[in-house]
């Protein structure tokens, strides 16, 4: 299983000190050391996940594609577990590359466009351009969702609604 914390944590609910350490720098958070205590709880010990990112309304679960499925279990029995235990919505969201990432973070809506523009300054900015007749579709804010992606990407990240 590959989570932010080690599995001895996970196990006991204790946090070693290396992972504590890591919890007070902040490479992982709050959120990632509570849900991999779910997950080896419940006896889902051999579904892995990168990151854990608490948005306020959602929770998001960064993990490997092939993952999803088991985290959202049959029927979607695991997410609407995770969802009651942690108190908020849970989406599971592949990490394989950055467009998937996006069209992950945005669905159901429909990108239109997504465009890679190199700046003068060396730096890259994607701009992404939603279906302006999806707006209601979009289960977070544009804003949050603009941040994620930037949190996830080197890349400075726009999105709008296409015109």
């Amino acid at each position: 299983m590959e989570i932010p914390i080690c599995t001895i944590c996970a196990k006991t609910g204790i946090l070693c000190t290396a992972c504590e350490s890591r919890l007070e720098k902040g490479q992982i958070s709050e959120t990632d050391v509570e849900l991999a205590k779910i997950l080896y709880e419940v006896g889902l010990e051999d579904v892995g996940f990168e990151r854990a990112i608490d948005t306020g309304d959602f929770i998001i679960i960064l993990t490997k594609k092939e993952s999803i499925g088991k985290i959202i279990g049959k029927g979607g029995d695991n997410i609407r577990m995770l969802s009651k235990r942690l108190g908020k919505k849970v989406r599971a969201i592949g990490t394989e590359n950055l467009q998937s990432t996006i069209y992950d973070f945005v669905a159901p809506a429909q990108i239109t466009s997504i465009n890679k523009v190199y700046m003068p300054d060396g730096t890259t900015l994607r701009r992404i351009k939603i279906n302006r007749n999806d707006k209601k579709k979009l289960r977070m804010d544009l804003k949050e969702i603009e941040r994620l992606i930037s949190s996830l990407s080197p890349d400075r990240i726009e999105m709008s609604f296409d015109e």
